[in-house]
């Protein structure tokens, strides 16, 4: 079975995809390929017509909901309408479809002719759409293991199939429901239904044993939630002393790890000492799964499930057992010495204003719309530990600059 975590894809249309147009330079450049082009051009907006309803892009989507009641019609009461109403439709259908094809093709032909851009704009579509329909077909890394699970899973669940054929439902209705959702499979409501049917680990359990891809829960080679966050920064190098060749690196270096605490105050000891009060602010986030609960599990884009509050960056968890790492500046003039204030890290009630004893502050999907309570429509919670340290800087007598 292959390795590699196969993640949903959700997005029904692309609006960029149809946005960006290529540069025209090449049909310019070459009067022959224009000329081919433009003697294509009105089949290519019938091509485009096509995938414009097969991909529910067309801004007004009347046609993809008459076709699809009109199949429903067609195969629910197919009893009733084989025998006087079939000749009568299928005259209608045909006239249709003849009528909308001629009328393409006479406006093509015997109108103004069509500019480059909008020949480009033809084939632009064109790509783009296929882009759509193929889409979910290149994000699944099948190998030869997945292909033999699938035959022999469905070699299994062939007597369950005919069962239910026989006793439950009609192969009538079957072929309904399964050209129901062909037909609607990149329209806006069913975008939102696989959504809310991802969100169930029993789904994503029962795809993984019948498939062999791995959509389980878990991200990349992390065996546990909180394994997830990267490393603490342990060694940085200083702005002051940071090396010319390498400058970009290492100032981000130096900016991420002063914005992983906030100073809170100074006092200077000696003309050579400064020492600093700083507080750690790490966000504990945990989204909530059907079948799961809430739950350290992310999705591939968002935090982690532990960071730090003002970049988001990875953190360490608060509740390990292993020490915490503070940053430690290379080559600079002074000298830097940590040490704790605080025995342990302790929820920041003011983060959610004293509404809940847990600290959590909820949210929607989207980690938007603060909420203090949870509810139906709360997916996110986030709450923020705090632990309050000091900060030695002592001017060096020596640096060795390597």
């Amino acid at each position: 079975m292959s390795d590699d975590v196969v993640y949903a894809l959700f997005e029904p249309t692309e609006p960029r995809l149809l946005s960006t147009l290529p540069q025209a330079q090449l049909l310019v450049d070459n009067p022959l390929l224009a000329t081919s082009l433009s003697s294509i051009f009105p089949y290519l907006l019938l091509i485009d017509n096509a995938l414009e309803i097969v991909t529910w892009t067309n801004e007004d989507p009347y046609s993809n909901l008459l076709i699809v009641a009109l199949y429903s019609v067609l195969v629910l009461y197919w009893q009733y309408l084989k025998f006087w109403l079939i000749p009568l439709l299928m005259a209608l259908v045909f006239s249709s479809v003849v009528w909308n094809i001629s009328s393409v093709l006479h406006d093509a032909k015997f109108d103004e002719k069509p500019t480059i851009d909008e020949v480009l704009l033809a084939l632009h579509n064109i790509t783009a759409r296929f882009s759509l329909i193929l889409r979910p077909i290149k994000h699944l890394h099948m190998s030869v293991w997945n292909y033999l699970k699938m035959v022999v899973a469905a070699i299994l669940l062939t007597p369950i199939h005919a069962l239910m054929v026989r006793y439950i439902f009609l192969p009538q209705t079957e072929l309904w429901a399964v050209g129901v959702i062909v037909l609607t499979y990149h329209s806006p409501f069913m975008f939102a239904t696989r959504r809310l049917l991802w969100r169930s680990a029993y789904l994503r359990r029962a795809l993984y044993h019948f498939t062999g891809l791995n959509v389980r829960l878990k991200r990349g080679e992390y065996l546990s939630p909180t394994s997830r966050a990267h490393e603490p920064i342990s060694r940085t190098h200083s702005p002051s002393m940071a090396d010319k060749e390498n400058i970009s690196g290492s100032l981000l270096d130096s900016v991420q790890a002063m914005s992983n605490f906030t100073i809170l105050k100074k006092v200077v000891v000696s003309p050579t000492q400064l020492k600093q009060t700083i507080r750690y602010d790490i966000l504990e986030n945990e989204r909530r799964w059907l079948g799961l609960g809430w739950s350290k599990y992310l999705l591939p884009h968002e935090r982690a499930s532990f960071c730090y509050e003002q970049l988001m960056l990875s953190a360490p968890d608060p509740h390990s057992k292993e020490p915490f790492h503070f940053p430690v500046y290379e080559n600079d003039l002074y000298t830097y010495q940590w040490q704790w204030l605080e025995s342990k890290w302790s929820l920041d009630h003011e983060f959610n204003h004293n509404k809940n004893k847990s600290g959590w502050v909820y949210y929607d999907k989207t980690w938007g719309d603060v909420k203090f309570d949870d509810g139906f429509s709360r997916f996110t919670r986030t709450r923020k530990w705090t632990r309050r340290a000091t900060l030695l800087i002592d001017k060096r007598a020596e640096v060795n600059d390597e």
